[in-house]
């Protein structure tokens, strides 16, 4: 007697890291269950013609600011996760400088809480290490509630000061025993200081990017190196943004110490000159530096030498963004809901491979994040995580067409190829043609393998 099967993803052409193949994907309880050739389950209670698509698997988004506790007006979680499904992004993981900061068991149960009320897509959070939380570490990673810990080297959003190198090694020998990875805001503070000195009391946008040079990255990476290997961790650099960077990642990889690390599309494709368009609309930790760093992370990215691409979703309110004083903007861009036809369009170029977007934004994070087998593939017994995309359909950023809380994104009026058609979560729909078919509360968290 056949299986039965609750859907049947039917006439699509699957994409994993692999490769293509021509193959109909089979769902039961929210898992996949089987590949096959076509018409092999046409006894699906339910079958989803994908005739022209492509299958591939839902994007981890391994970074994103949901802001929910206590910064509700610049996103929550339903406005969140409602952009990111709609970008066919179906698990996110969340950093913890919310208000308050997720530092404690209680913390991350109140925000488990919020996202299990509200988010569309499923989820994660990282815990926070800092001067001030630091001792509450070791029941939160005893906990399960965290996916990973985050340390500040650098000042960005909030007074999260990292704890001395000391007690910081401490906490990392602790992460390793219990298998987390810790994933570093890589900007060095005294560079950062001293920088800030020098540039003064300039109001231009340029001036944020000339007060956190290359050095200030590749000084905290180095640092970080230097602690992975006394402690024998495992680390992440987050939103890695320049040739030096990358230069330090080969590095430090090279000696043998276990660094991750990931590139965000605005570090990618935007550049120096769009300070003047966009002034503060532009402004974000570490800056986006143009050429040749971006060309560099590009390259780094197609190699493989960065593991995976993650949107840094950091939304503001308009008026956060306005100020003519670039030392009044508040740092971050808006990106959980492009992140996905961003990379998709560097296919269309012949930039990257479509295989290599599938491993840098599913396969990869689900890798690093420690989410794998159940996340981030299309193999048989993974969760059914499945975005249908048209690779042909071309569409203009519109960030009044956003389904995030504010319509402001760096890539307004930029064309993108690939559309996203469907987003399952788990063998259920939850977008299909531009409709949300998804309830808020769908999404779950997320464990490690």
């Amino acid at each position: 007697m056949a299986q039965q099967l609750d859907l049947a993803i039917v006439n699509g052409t699957v994409v994993t890291v692999g490769g293509r193949d021509q193959a109909d994907l089979a769902i039961s309880d929210g898992r996949i269950v089987a590949l096959g050739r076509r018409h092999a389950f046409d006894h699906a209670t339910r079958l989803l013609d994908a005739g022209g698509l492509v299958l591939l698997p839902g994007v981890v988004d391994g970074h994103v600011h949901f802001r929910q506790p206590g910064l509700e007006h610049k996103e929550t979680w339903l406005t969140g996760s409602r952009a990111a499904v709609h970008g066919g992004v179906t698990t996110v993981l969340e950093m913890p400088n919310t208000l308050p900061p997720t530092r404690s068991v209680g913390d991350a149960r109140a925000k488990l809480e919020l996202a299990s009320q509200a988010s569309y897509c499923d989820f994660g959070l990282f815990g926070l290490v800092d001067r001030e939380g630091s001792s509450a570490v070791e029941e939160l990673v005893r906990s399960g509630m965290v996916i990973g810990l985050k340390v500040f080297l650098g000042p960005s959003t909030g007074a999260l000061a990292a704890p001395a190198d000391e007690e910081l090694v401490r906490v990392l020998r602790l992460a390793a025993r219990a298998g987390l990875r810790t994933a570093f805001h890589a900007e060095d503070a005294a560079v950062l200081e001293r920088e800030a000195t020098r540039v003064g009391h300039r109001v231009d946008a340029v001036a944020h990017l000339e007060a956190r040079p290359e050095e200030a990255e590749v000084r905290a990476i180095d640092h970080v190196g230097h602690l992975l290997g006394r402690s024998g961790a495992a680390g992440h650099i987050l939103h890695l943004s320049s040739k030096g960077g990358v230069d330090a990642i080969r590095r430090w990889r090279s000696s043998g110490v276990d660094l991750t690390c990931e590139v965000t599309p605005h570090h990618l494709l935007l550049g120096r000159h769009d300070y003047e368009r966009l002034g503060g609309q532009l402004k974000a930790n570490p800056p986006v530096r143009g050429e040749p760093h971006s060309s560099a992370l590009l390259a780094a990215l197609a190699e493989g030498l960065i593991d995976c691409v993650a949107s840094d979703h950091a939304p503001h309110a308009p008026d956060e963004k306005a100020p003519p004083d670039i030392r009044r903007v508040e740092a971050g861009v808006a990106g959980v809901e492009t992140l996905l036809p961003l990379m998709l369009t560097l296919v269309d170029d012949g930039r990257l491979s479509l295989e290599r977007v599938v491993d840098a934004t599913s396969a990869g994070p689900a890798r690093i994040w420690g989410l794998a087998p159940a996340k981030g593939s299309l193999e048989r017994g993974a969760d059914a995580d499945v975005v249908l995309v048209d690779l042909v359909s071309e569409q203009v950023v519109r960030g009044a067409e956003a389904h995030g809380m504010h319509p402001l994104t760096p890539f307004e009026g930029r064309s993108v190829h690939g559309r996203v058609v469907a987003t399952l979560v788990r063998g259920r729909p939850v977008v299909q043609e531009g409709g949300l078919l998804g309830e808020p509360g769908w999404g779950v968290p997320v464990n490690r393998a």
